[in-house]
């Protein structure tokens, strides 16, 4: 009895095994890519608006996808800037712009004048497929 469910559990494993490749193989490399991400300005001060533009270029139509962007760390490690957008992204090239309200540069909100970076990732099912930063300076 044990001998058989061991080679029912290792039948059961190599299926699943072999599943998870051949989904690895025909679904293929992402078809979709970040390309770039800016901002407005270089430099920013305490509560100004900045625009940020993601450029993605795909190769087909892209369901179930998702525009993360995250970054602005304080000094408690927390992000100031924590946004998912649902994207629709067809074939050819798209610029998603996101306008996003700095906080005050101050002490006290734990954001110092210095550099701060933007991590953008494009993200299809769950699963990232491309990814980029950008950096800019922040000062009172």
């Amino acid at each position: 009895m044990r001998r058989e469910l061991l080679i029912f559990a290792v039948v059961i494993s190599l299926i699943a095994a072999s599943g998870a490749v051949a989904y690895a193989l025909l679904s293929g490399p992402a078809s979709a890519r970040i390309v770039s991400v800016s901002t407005d300005k270089d430099l920013y001060h305490s509560r100004d608006t900045m625009k940020i533009s993601v450029s993605i270029e795909s190769e087909g139509d892209l369901g179930n996808a998702t525009l993360q962007l995250r970054g602005i760390e304080d000094r408690h490690g927390d992000c100031q800037l924590h946004k998912e957008i649902p994207v629709t992204v067809s074939k050819g090239s798209h610029i998603q712009v996101y306008d996003h309200k700095l906080p005050a540069c101050s002490s006290c909100s734990g954001l110092n004048a210095g550099n701060y970076t933007i991590n953008a990732t494009l993200v299809q099912n769950g699963v990232p497929v491309s990814y980029m930063t950008h950096s800019f300076r922040l000062e009172q």
